[in-house]
């Protein structure tokens, strides 16, 4: 019984003689061992719904289904009443300055002359006063002073600006800085001369 078994359980054997080592092997021969290269077939328990593994199709739409919802995208911080106002006086500032800036550069060719004209007008006795090559030298380094204030005033206000702090105020000290370097440099060549000086003294006298 059991050499039956085992006999009825064996697989088929080719009649045909095998192939030896070093000759072809016979027309129609097919060799019983599958190749290593090929895959053996499922079996019944891979092809079940749980042991299948899902397509290339199907795990990039699990893993697209998985990814989060970016969400919209953030919106740009809105400006408080406070903020808007800085940067309105801070742009017109800035306005002011580059233009006071033109203006000494423009003029620095002509500032002694503009400049005793301006003081006649206001009834101050420029006849005597001698110091028109020193005024204007003074001019010359006012527009420079100016200038170069200016350009550090910018850098400064841009970079606060980036950072959202108020700025109004840098503009605004800059040029309380101008005007006391021009005031100060146009008093002292003016009362540098003793001639004018003393005519300003005599008016004054004559005028009480």
């Amino acid at each position: 019984m059991t050499d039956e078994r085992e006999g009825d359980a064996s697989p088929a054997r080719d009649p045909r003689p095998r192939p030896r080592y070093g000759e072809y092997a016979p027309e129609g021969w097919v060799s019983p061992v599958p190749p290593a290269d090929v895959a053996p077939p499922a079996s019944q328990g891979d092809l079940s719904p749980a042991g299948r593994q899902p397509s290339a199709p199907q795990q990039e739409q699990s893993r697209g289904g998985a990814q989060p919802y970016p969400g919209p995208p953030a919106a740009a911080p809105v400006l408080s009443s406070g903020r808007r106002v800085d940067r309105v006086a801070t742009f017109v500032l800035l306005g002011l300055a580059g233009y006071n800036v033109v203006a000494n550069i423009v003029l620095v060719s002509g500032f002694s002359r503009t400049l005793l004209a301006s003081f006649s007008a206001a009834g101050y006795p420029v006849d005597d006063f001698a110091g028109g090559a020193d005024l204007q030298r003074a001019g010359g380094t006012i527009a420079v002073v100016s200038l170069v204030v200016f350009v550090l005033m910018l850098a400064w206000t841009v970079r606060r600006l980036r950072r959202g702090a108020i700025t109004f105020w840098v503009p605004l000290v800059a040029g309380v800085v101008v005007t006391l370097v021009q005031t100060v440099l146009v008093l002292s060549v003016f009362l540098g001369d003793p001639a004018f000086v003393q005519s300003v003294l005599d008016g004054a006298g004559t005028a009480s």
